[in-house]
């Protein structure tokens, strides 16, 4: 090979790198000029303030979702949740990606603002200039919600002490996400939530709201002049624009007006425990109060106090004063709610414990008339109790009056020892006729004795006059048991009273006195337990007899004693 060929080969290579380096240069300038760029757009750059409208973001490649950072816009826009798709292209054998976010807008004030550039990599989109003016556009909607709060009170002019209810309606037109409502509040006034919400569904002027109504109950603690600031509503609405497929979520904070109130002190002549209230109604009812009432029989007395625009906590406590003559167990009050009415009930259970007229005492409850500005006094009458005593003592103690009677008998059929001795010496030393007289007393002493030992046999055999224990007495025991059984502690203790406990003995009497003093405490006291019947129960299925004397009767006492013996004369 000559040195021509050597150089012609040399040249050709020389100039074959240097194409190849031109053109992979190419092909990098080429690549980096078409690959990943950013581009952002919006649907509309003349909006109106809180207009909506939507920016797109794109990028030709396939990137994170959280390569776009959306935070510079918050400055001058509301912005909306971003959604995000991605997805490729295979056209004529190349493959093409695609990244890319939509956002919901709105601005935030008028004037001309700027979406700034977004940077993702090493490429950046372009900013954009917003023109925003003071009306919406016609074509998209504004952020303005379709969200009312508003509240209602009857009356801006209170006393201390007195409530009043303020009601809140809330129109919801749009969708709303996590919402919240803050009760209204205020220096100087306590406000409690009352009943459950009311929801409704309506439509109005052509549009279709939930309607949601809430009370509370608003009570002024002091005097003077206050202002009640309003319920709040916070939470996210989702507003959507029309025939578009993006929306905003905006917060929602929407306060009712405040209410300027002023409260009124406690008047100065007022007398008693101040309860101010539209309307106080005082009731009373009696039960098993019967014209034969005995000692030991129970009758309820049930007072029912009704207050309104009142709430439970300041109800008063109705306390009465009765005589020693009865006994008191009073129940713990029973609270309710009937309307805008708080209702207290107390029921009293009162046993008499002696005979005659009892005078239980009335209920005078003092209250201040709101709605008139005057005080006001309502009543419960008392009532007088015509007791009768219980079961008589001598029909209790039969035995015993049988003995005096067989004593008195024994007494009338013997004669005066001392007369009758007296009489016998006085005739031996003054008759000789004396033996004739000792013979015929002795034959009457003897007559009697026989009347007497007949007498006292019939008397053995008749009944004896006691308080029947038989049909009545059981029928009583079994309306006691069934009572028991029951649990219920009035008739418990009106069978008891009625039941004749004289044939049982003492200490079982006691045993079960103890019993019914445990069930009246365990019902009626100030801290009421659970009562056990089992224990009274099983007293009374023992029941235990006193023991009555049927033995032989003890031998008599001599009516004459012996007498000395008679000396004869000569």
């Amino acid at each position: 090979m000559n040195a021509k060929h050597f150089t012609f080969i040399s040249q050709l290579v020389q100039n074959r790198v240097w194409a190849g380096v031109i053109l992979l240069i190419a092909s990098l300038l080429s690549y980096s000029a078409n690959a990943a760029q950013v581009v952002a757009t919006v649907s509309s750059n003349q909006v109106g303030l809180n207009e909506i409208f939507e920016l797109k973001v794109s990028i030709d490649d396939s990137v994170s979702n959280n390569a776009l950072d959306l935070s510079p816009l918050q400055q001058d826009f509301t912005v909306g949740t971003p959604s995000t798709s991605s997805f490729s292209r295979f056209v004529n054998g190349s493959v093409t990606r695609r990244t890319e976010w939509r956002v919901a807008l709105a601005a935030k004030s008028t004037g001309k603002l700027t979406i700034p550039a977004f940077r993702i990599g090493a490429t950046r989109s372009e900013p954009i200039i917003i023109t925003v003016s003071d009306q919406p556009g016609q074509n998209n909607p504004a952020t303005d919600l379709a969200i009312e709060v508003t509240g209602r009170m009857d009356k801006d002019t209170l006393y201390v002490g007195e409530s009043q209810i303020y009601q809140v309606q809330i129109k919801i037109g749009d969708q709303l996400e996590q919402a919240s409502l803050a009760a209204p509040q205020g220096d100087g006034i306590d406000v409690v939530q009352v009943g459950k919400d009311h929801q409704a569904d309506t439509v109005i002027n052509g549009r279709q709201y939930t309607i949601i109504n809430r009370k509370y109950r608003i009570t002024a603690t002091k005097s003077g002049t206050m202002t009640l600031q309003g319920a709040k509503l916070t939470g996210t609405a989702f507003k959507s624009g029309r025939g578009r497929g993006f929306g905003l979520r905006i917060p929602v904070n929407i306060q009712a007006e405040p209410k300027p109130l002023t409260v009124t002190g406690k008047p100065d002549s007022y007398q008693g425990l101040w309860l101010p209230t539209a309307d106080l109604q005082l009731t009373q009812q009696w039960q098993n109060d019967s014209a034969e009432l005995k000692v030991g029989e129970p009758i309820t007395r049930v007072l029912t106090l009704k207050m309104k625009g009142t709430p439970q906590s300041q109800l008063p406590d109705l306390s009465l004063t009765y005589p020693d003559a009865v006994r008191v167990y009073s129940e713990k009050p029973v609270y309710s709610q009937e309307s805008d009415y708080s209702v207290m009930t107390l029921k009293q259970v009162i046993i008499p414990r002696q005979s005659g007229a009892i005078t239980l005492p009335a209920l005078k409850v003092n209250w201040w008339n709101t709605k008139d500005g005057k005080q006001q006094q309502s009543l419960a009458d008392g009532k007088t109790l015509q007791v009768q005593p219980d079961s008589p003592a001598s029909s209790q103690t039969p035995a015993a009056g049988s003995h005096d009677n067989e004593q008195s008998l024994q007494n009338r059929s013997q004669p005066p020892l001392d007369k009758l001795s007296g009489s016998a010496v006085q005739q031996q030393s003054a008759s000789p006729f004396w033996p004739w007289a000792t013979l015929i007393v002795t034959l009457l002493w003897l007559i009697t004795l026989v009347l007497w030992l007949r007498a006292r046999r019939l008397l053995a055999k008749a009944p004896r006059v006691i308080t029947p224990t038989g049909t009545s007495d059981q029928s009583a025991k079994n309306q006691l048991i069934a009572a028991v059984q029951s649990q219920d502690p009035i008739q418990i203790q009106t069978c008891y009273q009625r039941w004749d406990k004289s044939h049982l003995t003492q200490s079982y009497q006691q045993d079960l006195e103890t019993e019914i003093t445990k069930m009246m405490h365990a019902y009626y006291s100030k801290s009421p337990t659970a009562w056990d019947h089992k224990p009274l129960l099983a007293l009374l299925k023992q029941e235990i007899r006193a023991k009555h004397n049927t033995g032989q009767p003890e031998a008599l006492a001599p009516l004459v004693p012996d007498l000395p013996p008679v000396r004869s004369k000569g």
